[in-house]
């Protein structure tokens, strides 16, 4: 009942529901704005909930933003990051507001205002996974296995001291298989980040359940799964409201910033969306400790998609458990911003993980690149418990020199194990020794280039030594080897050997480079004749050297049911398309047996329910089908796989069990009547059990179809009877059709390794194999020992043979195969997928009598626009009388000349073929992608960083990345810091200057990008003060502050930088100033000595003294006749007496006029002192 479809065109789009009521991309109501850096806000205000990062503004305290948005229902005003206390942050602003559809014009009078930086819509991001049953009964631990689990925790189980951080929809923090240190809702606001829906009622509420474990579930503690994190802890994050659809975050950017300031050490976010956030961009910057990881998305194409395409985080892509991308991941295109693969894809039923159940105990399956980036980030957090000084940037470098090279356009694929030792280079010293090659399945004088991949731990790397047995030369000394030919057949091993200042460190990689011999043919391209684009062929029925049909597929992503078929009646120099009418477009088209160019049979299986499968046949070359209604197959389980005829008449189908039974139909008359076979004649099917689409095959009078439970059904009667048997594999979904050369010997492929019967299906044998073998095709062609296999997916295209039974495999090419199939081991075709009705689709085996061996060059294979490129046959072995030359893209795009010369006027990436003949028939190359076509790139985007950094801090400037460039940096005078990518990691001096970054190729560089940066230095405190009578006056000295806080010793406070402030008691005060810039603060403080309460002809303590200043005369009444005959002392600023008296009456006078000018003080029985000055 299972229709397959190849990896290669299989895309899984989640389609997301909000309850949003304006636009479903982005909240409702709410919008994010920032101010720019040289505009000053007050930020002194108490905070009442630990929990919450925001400040609750007053927009009547901004009054230019009250008067933009005046007309509108402003419902909230907040600073949503105030808290962290982090500047950038802190200049964040969010308003909320009640009419939805105000949205734009909003936006648009926020960008009006000057001291705007930008503003934007919050968007809500949907999440990256695909779940799966739970019942599947594979193996679980795949994707350890394929990263070499179990070896990294040989290094270290990880550390409780490590924290990872899972922001997603919800986590059921409870799960017994989990650890978490801190839990927090910030949708609800609430302690509680339990999903309102167990996994029962809604998978997709358990999606940040099970990224949790994937990054976090504990280890080696006899319950449930293994994280790659081993002992790290969990920090669960719910950022989606329970009222809210569970496939969708409406809150990253709260939860993102609840996590950083709650000890994340590592961030995992499975979430994404095209729109880029400035906001969030801007949080992430503000926290360079963190290691940041996002999901590439699920859509199966090349747009960014954020958080994973920011700066600062790490994207990571899908692969599968044969290191193919898997269908659904994103990967790069002109715009990289995937940077590593991890494993998440639907091998053994995707990734198991904890989920959401009341019993709080219970697991899942699900793939997506959600289940593939907290795998990594439980990496990383094994990483940072052998290593916590670690940078991000220096993670996301072992990550991706350790990682292993697998040419998907999804970075390297995480390896645990070598990621683990490139972590223990950079505490011992010792170099991490990588490297990698490129081809490494290659033809006999053919090369191989090799790319050194290896770190210093933290001590340059001074020597390179390379050993390479059977290659030309076998050894090198230096980073970057020549190119390496291999002249005879065979496995290799390859050897690097690195040497720093601390140890020498080797890597030998056993069987690396096979060299397989040239083919004994070659495929030559046919046009499959349709007109859509992207046709792909599923079924090939050869009748004979000149009849072949077969049925198409949609191979353009877009998953859409096709009823096509296409027909040679002349060996495939022409084929015909058709369209299959068979009364209902919605079923599925299985195969097509065909007996001649008119007579066929086709098997159509139902795509939903209510529908109604069958068989079909044509007897005028497929213009019309009639439904052979005596094979029932309308049952409700009813589903049709297959259908063979040995002959005009003699005829076998069979669909999946009904009644428990297979339904299984032969027929003696063409298809006129079909008979159901007894039950008796075919074992039981398994509970669950049923079959697949095209999983059949056919040597003379035996039929093999295969199941879901790893079974392999046999009849030696033409379907009249069947034995069952038991494979040493579980499913054969993703396992090509076994294929047989006799009724008893055939073999089938489980992603590289071929197991083989010898005794029709009853056992079968792994073999030892050599060489390259592929998974989507498979012919083991009848009455040889000739087998050939085929490849469509990604990463793994390409075709080869074996003339041993399977044992040794030779590869032909590269290209995209899908299905095969040969008459003999001459005559063969393979399908794959067209450009137009002219062009491609097909591939036929044309045998090779030459000797032959074509092989070419050009010169730059990095050209720039407008360059030629210069063409040499290299082809050895005959003596070539003529050349076929293609460049596609080029002038000419057709050549036959022996050494031609091209120029290419565009930008791309262009391939290459060269057809030759010696008179003995034609030998063909074909190299994609060849020729790399550049032109001078353009200035690089803004620098992104701190303008204003601190002095000595290490900051990060980066540029938006483009493919096919290097970077170019220069920073100011005595800061430090180099780099040739789109980051720059510099150390900051006390030199102002431009941080300047040139994007260079072959083709020369662009222009300049700069971003001049003041460093800011840390503020230095002082002030000194004047005693002004009833006030003193205070000056800040200090330098590089932005923000004054005093405490003048009497509960009195105050925030400008040069207060007055008025003691209204005498005695000795503590002042205290404290600076503040955006790298820290500094505090002073001094003791000042109030004496004297200033007087102002006001009465003081019963005594009115007057005037003040004074010139000749001063009086003095008193109010208290007990002052009589009291000693009255005038003294000067140095403490000298200069007037002593005695008090004779209440109004009482003193001559002064003698007096120099100046302060003064008035002492009464050497107790209360006053001061007055002498003009």
């Amino acid at each position: 009942m299972k229709n397959l479809s190849f990896l290669i065109i299989t895309f899984f789009i989640v389609s997301v529901s909000f309850s949003q009521t304006y636009n479903p991309n982005f909240l409702d109501g709410r919008i994010m704005f920032k101010l720019k850096t040289n505009v000053h806000t007050k930020e002194i205000v108490k905070r009442t909930d630990l929990n919450s990062y925001s400040k609750v503004e007053n927009l009547a305290n901004y009054p230019e933003l009250a008067l933009a948005l005046k007309d509108f229902s402003i419902t909230k005003f907040e600073r949503p990051s105030f808290y962290t206390g982090r500047a950038e942050l802190m200049k964040i602003y969010r308003i909320c507001f009640s009419d939805f559809s105000d949205i734009k014009q909003i936006i648009k009078k926020l960008k009006q205002l000057n001291f705007i930086e930008f503003a934007e819509k919050e968007p809500i991001y949907k999440t990256d996974f695909i779940p799966n049953d739970t019942y599947y009964t594979g193996t679980y631990k795949w994707y350890h296995t394929l990263v070499n689990s179990e070896q990294a925790w040989d290094i270290s189980l990880g550390s409780n001291s490590v924290k990872v951080a899972i922001v997603d929809n919800a986590v059921f923090a409870s799960h017994s298989d989990l650890t978490t240190f801190k839990q927090f809702d910030v949708a609800d606001n609430d302690n509680n980040a339990t999903p309102p829906i167990v996994y029962s009622s809604d998978q997709g509420w358990s999606h940040g359940t099970h990224t949790s474990g994937l990054a976090t579930a504990d280890l080696n503690n006899s319950l449930g799964i293994a994280s790659l994190g081993g002992n790290v802890e969990l920090i669960a994050v719910k950022a989606t409201p329970n009222s809210a659809s569970s496939e969708s975050i409406w809150y990253g950017y709260d939860g993102i910033q609840w996590a950083c300031e709650n000890g994340a050490n590592v961030v995992s976010m499975s979430f994404g969306g095209t729109t880029p956030s400035t906001s969030t961009q801007t949080l992430i910057n503000s926290y360079p400790e963190v290691v940041f990881l996002a999901s590439a998305g699920n859509d199966g194409n090349t747009t960014p998609n954020y958080p994973a395409a920011y700066n600062n985080v790490i994207g990571v892509g899908s692969v599968d458990g044969n290191d193919s991308r898997s269908s659904f991941s994103n990967y790069n295109g002109s715009t990289p911003f995937v940077d590593i693969a991890s494993p998440g894809g639907f091998t053994n039923g995707g990734l198991m993980s904890t989920v959401y159940s009341s019993s709080g105990n219970t697991y899942g399956l699900m793939s997506g690149t959600s289940m593939s980036c907290p795998f990594a980030a439980g990496l990383v957090g094994l990483m940072l418990s052998v290593n916590p000084t670690l940078t991000p940037t220096q993670i996301e470098n072992c990550l991706i020199s350790s990682g292993v090279n697998i040419n998907q356009n999804v970075g390297p694929r995480i390896d645990a194990y070598a990621a683990m030792q490139c972590v223990q280079a950079t505490l011992t010293g010792d170099p991490f020794v990588n490297f990698w090659g490129a081809p490494v399945s290659i033809y006999e004088g053919q090369t191989v280039t090799y790319y050194d991949n290896s770190a210093g731990g933290g001590n340059p790397i001074t020597n390179w030594q390379w050993l390479f047995p059977g290659g030309t030369p076998s050894s090198y000394t230096g980073q970057t080897p020549p190119v390496i030919t291999y002249s005879v057949s065979g496995i290799y091993d390859v050897t690097i050997t690195v040497t720093n200042s601390q140890s020498s460190q080797t890597l030998t990689r056993t069987g690396y480079i096979n060299v397989s011999m040239q083919p004994y043919g070659a495929w030559l391209e046919e046009a499959s004749g349709f007109a859509t684009a992207s046709r792909g062929i599923n079924f090939l029925s050869v009748v004979d050297q000149n009849t072949i049909w077969a049925t198409a597929y949609d191979g353009s992503g877009t998953a859409a049911n096709i009823q096509e078929f296409t027909k040679t009646t002349n060996g495939g120099t022409t084929w015909t398309p058709g369209t299959i009418n068979i009364g209902n477009t919605a079923l599925g088209i299985s195969m097509i047996h065909a007996f001649d160019a008119n007579t066929a049979w086709l098997a159509a299986y139902p795509n939903a329910a209510g529908q109604t499968g069958g068989v079909w046949k044509t007897t005028n070359g497929g213009t019309t089908w009639i439904r052979q209604n005596t094979a029932l197959y309308n049952n409700a389980s009813s589903f049709t796989n297959v259908v063979y005829f040995w002959d005009a008449n003699t005829g076998f189908c069979m669909g999946d069990p009904i009644n428990g039974e297979y339904e299984v139909y032969t027929t003696t008359n063409g298809g006129t009547t079909w008979t159901p076979i007894s039950a008796a004649n075919i074992p039981n099917p398994l509970s669950g059990e049923y079959g697949y689409t095209r999983q059949i095959e056919v040597v003379g009078n035996d039929v093999w179809f295969t199941t879901n439970k790893g079974r392999i059904y046999h009849s030696t009667d033409k379907g009249l009877t069947f034995q069952v048997f038991q494979t040493p594999i579980s499913d054969f979904g993703s396992v090509v059709t076994p294929s047989f050369t006799s009724s008893n010997t055939g073999i089938f492929v489980v992603s590289d390794s071929v197991y083989k019967t010898v005794n029709g299906g009853a056992t079968w044998n792994l073999l030892n194999t050599t060489g390259s073998v592929f998974s989507t095709g498979l012919c083991y062609i009848v009455g040889t020992d000739t087998v050939f296999s085929t490849g469509a997916a990604a990463g793994t295209s390409g075709s080869s043979y074996s003339v041993d039974g399977g044992i040794n495999w030779n590869i032909v090419d590269n290209a995209q195969h899908t299905s095969v199939e040969f008459i003999n081991s001459l005559i063969g075709w393979s399908g794959w997928f067209n450009l137009n009705a002219s062009s491609q689709g097909m591939w036929k085996w044309y045998k090779v009598n030459t000797s032959l061996f074509v092989d070419f060059s050009g010169s730059p294979v990095n050209a720039c626009v407008g360059d030629t490129v210069n063409f040499t046959d290299l082809t050895t072995g005959g003596t070539p009388i003529s050349w076929q030359w293609s460049f596609p893209g080029g002038t000419p795009s057709t050549s036959t000349l022996q050494n031609p010369s091209v120029v290419y006027s565009a930008v791309g990436s262009y391939n290459v073929s060269l057809t030759v003949d010696d008179g003995n028939g034609p030998a063909s190359k074909q190299i994609t992608g060849y020729i790399n076509v550049l032109t001078t790139p353009a200035q690089p985007g803004p620098i992104l960083g701190n303008a204003f950094p601190c002095q000595g801090a290490n900051i990060t400037y980066s540029v938006t990345n483009v493919p096919n460039v290097f970077y170019s940096w220069t920073v100011p005078t005595g800061w430090t810091g180099t780099s040739t990518t789109n980051s720059l990691l510099a150390t900051v001096d006390s030199t102002a200057g431009q941080v300047k970054v040139t994007a260079d190729n072959v083709c020369g560089s662009s222009p300049q990008r700069t971003k001049y940066i003041t460093p800011t230095k840390l503020p230095v405190a002082g002030f000194t003060y004047i005693d002004n009578q009833e006030t003193v006056s205070f000056t800040s000295t200090s330098t590089n502050a932005t923000s004054y806080s005093w405490n003048f010793g009497d509960l009195s406070t105050g925030n400008t930088a040069n207060p007055t402030h008025t003691y209204t008691n005498v005695g000795n005060f503590l002042v205290t100033l404290i600076v503040t810039n955006s790298c820290g603060t500094d505090t002073i403080t001094q003791v000042i000595n109030i004496t004297i309460i200033g007087i102002n002809e006001v009465i003081i303590n019963n005594i009115n003294i007057y005037p003040n200043p004074v010139k000749d005369m001063l009086f003095i009444d008193f109010n208290n006749s007990n002052l009589i005959n009291s000693e009255i002392n005038i003294t000067d600023i140095l403490g000298n007496i200069v007037i002593n008296n005695k008090i004779d009456k209440l109004n009482y006078s003193i001559d002064l006029s003698k007096l120099n000018k100046g302060m003064y003080f008035i002492n009464i029985n050497n107790v209360n002192t006053y001061k007055f000055v002498k003009e």
